[in-house]
């Protein structure tokens, strides 16, 4: 059976070593590769493992991660970070990641988790304790993928009138998903929307 995985991470050497430690561990596996969360978000076919930079560009940290697992939730994910940020792992796994493997980490060790993670189990530091997620990743966390949509374009500030047009949306739809993207994360106004989204950054 041919294994098929999006490996998402904006510096292609990162994404060719991730390919390579694919290969070894499923020799006839079919790779997607992703510069951006965007371009992963737009993948539609089904795929058996997604690898996840926790650093993409368009949706940095613990975003990137709740975004993917709330359109692919029955898909693990594994996370490959570059972050020095000591809560990352505990964050990642409280948040739908099926394993964690540090940038910095021997290429051993990313061969492994993904055996592991494509076997059905989890790759985590022994003994971790998964964080409960904080206020804004559980409150992000409820928004639909249409509703999450709307919140990231909503970061460049434009009106509804040009987010419509940027996502090919009625003005009327944007107004609907801003009003539930205000109401599911409790915040009064959209700059307190695209901060909260800043906030679960790693």
């Amino acid at each position: 059976m041919t294994l098929r995985a999006i490996i998402a991470d904006d510096h292609p050497m990162c994404r060719e070593a991730a390919r390579i430690a694919l290969g070894l561990v499923a020799p006839d596996s079919e790779v997607v590769q992703a510069g951006s969360l965007a371009d992963v978000l737009a993948e539609t076919r089904s795929v058996d493992l997604v690898i996840l930079d926790l650093g993409l560009p368009d949706s940095q940290g613990i975003a990137s991660l709740i975004d993917v697992a709330r359109g692919r939730p029955s898909t693990p994910i594994l996370i490959v970070s570059g972050t020095d940020r000591p809560d990352a792992e505990a964050r990642a796994a409280a948040n739908g990641a099926a394993g964690f493997v540090s940038k910095a980490a021997p290429i051993e060790r990313l061969i492994d988790a993904i055996r592991t993670v494509v076997g059905g189990g989890t790759h985590f530091t022994p003994g971790l304790q998964p964080a409960a997620p904080d206020g804004a990743e559980a409150r992000l966390a409820t928004l639909t993928p249409a509703e999450a949509r709307v919140l990231r374009a909503m970061r460049g500030g434009g009106l509804n009138k040009q987010i419509a047009f940027e996502l090919g949306l009625s003005e009327i739809t944007i107004k609907q998903h801003v009003k539930a993207i205000l109401r599911k994360l409790d915040v009064v106004n959209r700059t307190q929307a695209v901060l909260m989204l800043h906030d679960v950054r790693p």
